[in-house]
C-alpha cells in the first residue's frame, strides 16, 4: 500500500481541526492508521525550520519549504497511513507571505510547487470557505471569546500588508482576512488535483460531514456519545492550583470549559479516555480503587504555545 494525503484547507474558524481529527477518528474507528497534523503541533512534518537568522528572500522560503514536504511524501508513502494535514498547503504559507505583503503570484506559485512535491502521496483536497469574513470573525469571537478577537485586531498593526494600505485595528484585520479568503479561492479554483470546495457556517454540519466522507471515501458514522452512566462520573470541577475547570454536560455532551477555547466537546474513546474537540488533544481521568475519578490530564503534542500541562484535582461539591 502507498501512502495518502488528504488536506483539510480553509478559513479560520472554518472548521479545519474538527474536519481533519473527525476523518482521522474515522479511520482509526475501521482499523486503518490515521495522522492529523495539527498547525500548531512543534515540530510540524511539514514545516520547516527557518535557518538560523531566517530566510533572505522569498525565494529562498518557498525552496526550503518545497525540499520538506518532497522530503516528507519520500518518507511517507511506502507506509500504509492516511496523513491528514491541517493548514500546511494555504494557511500557513498564504499567512506567513501575505501579511508581509509578497507577491499574491509568488504565494501561488509555491502553493503549486507543494501540490507537485507532494504527488506520490496521492494528495486530495478539502477547502472550508467562508466568503463573509466579518461574518466569520464574529462566529469566532463567540466561540473563542473576545480577547482572541482583540489580539488579532491589535497584531494586524504590525502587517506589512495593512501598512501600506494605511490600516490598522478590526479595519485593517478584516482587510487583511478578506484579501487572504481571496487568494486561497483564486489559488484553490487553478490547483490540479482533486478537491471539494464547501461554503460553510454555523449550521448543516451532518451533511456536510458525510459528503466529506464520501469525497475521500472514510467511512461515515456519527461519533460515539458517552453514556449516562459515563457522563455522571467525570462531570465536576477540577483544578490544578491555579485555575479551575469545569467538566459540564451540555446538550447529552461533555464539554470542558477553562483550558482551551470557552468550551470543548469531550469525545470518548474509551472509559475513562477522551480526546478534546479540534485539539490533538487527550484528557484521561483517573480513578481510584472504587472507580471514582479523583482527577484528569491531557495529553498530546507539543505546541506552539505549550499546551495544557500537569494534573487537574477533582474539586469537592
Amino acid at each position: 500500500m502507498v501512502g495518502r494525503l488528504i488536506l483539510v484547507e480553509g478559513f479560520p474558524g472554518a472548521g479545519k481541526s474538527t474536519t481533519a481529527q473527525f476523518l482521522a477518528r474515522r479511520l482509526t474507528r475501521h482499523g486503518r492508521l490515521a495522522r492529523w497534523v495539527y498547525e500548531e503541533e512543534v515540530p510540524n512534518p511539514l514545516v520547516p525550520t527557518p535557518p538560523s537568522g531566517g530566510y533572505r528572500t522569498w525565494e529562498q522560503f518557498a525552496d526550503v519549504r518545497v525540499e520538506r514536504w518532497r522530503a516528507f511524501a519520500a518518507a511517507a508513502r511506502d507506509y500504509d497511513v492516511t496523513v491528514l494535514p491541517e493548514s500546511a498547503l494555504l494557511q500557513l504559507p498564504v499567512f506567513t507571505m501575505l501579511r508581509r505583503n509578497a507577491d499574491p503570484a509568488a504565494i501561488a506559485a509555491l502553493v503549486s510547487r507543494l501540490v507537485e512535491a507532494a504527488a506520490p502521496l496521492r494528495p486530495t483536497l478539502v477547502y472550508l470557505a467562508r466568503r463573509d469574513p466579518e461574518g466569520a470573525f464574529r462566529d469566532i469571537g463567540e466561540r473563542r471569546g473576545l480577547a482572541w478577537l482583540l489580539q488579532h485586531a491589535a497584531s494586524s498593526h504590525g502587517y506589512a500588508f495593512t501598512q501600506a494600505r494605511g490600516l490598522s485595528g478590526l479595519e485593517g484585520l478584516l482587510a487583511y482576512w478578506r484579501a487572504h479568503a481571496e487568494l486561497c479561492g483564486a489559488i484553490v479554483e487553478r490547483l490540479d488535483l482533486p478537491k471539494l470546495v464547501l461554503e460553510v457556517g454555523p449550521d448543516g454540519w451532518a451533511a456536510r460531514r458525510r459528503g466529506i466522507c464520501d469525497f475521500v471515501d472514510v467511512p461515515f458514522e456519527d461519533d460515539p456519545v458517552a453514556d449516562a452512566t459515563e457522563i455522571a462520573r467525570v462531570a465536576g470541577r477540577y483544578g490544578d492550583g491555579q485555575r479551575e475547570v469545569t467538566v459540564e454536560v451540555v446538550d447529552g455532551r461533555l464539554v470542558l470549559r477553562g483550558i482551551l477555547w470557552s468550551g470543548n466537546a469531550l469525545l470518548p474513546i474509551a472509559r475513562n479516555v477522551f480526546d478534546v474537540e479540534s485539539w490533538p488533544l487527550r484528557v484521561m481521568f483517573d480513578a481510584d480503587a472504587t472507580g471514582r475519578i479523583r482527577a484528569f490530564h491531557c495529553t498530546g503534542p507539543r505546541l506552539s504555545w505549550g499546551g495544557p500541562s500537569g494534573v487537574f484535582g477533582r474539586i469537592a461539591s
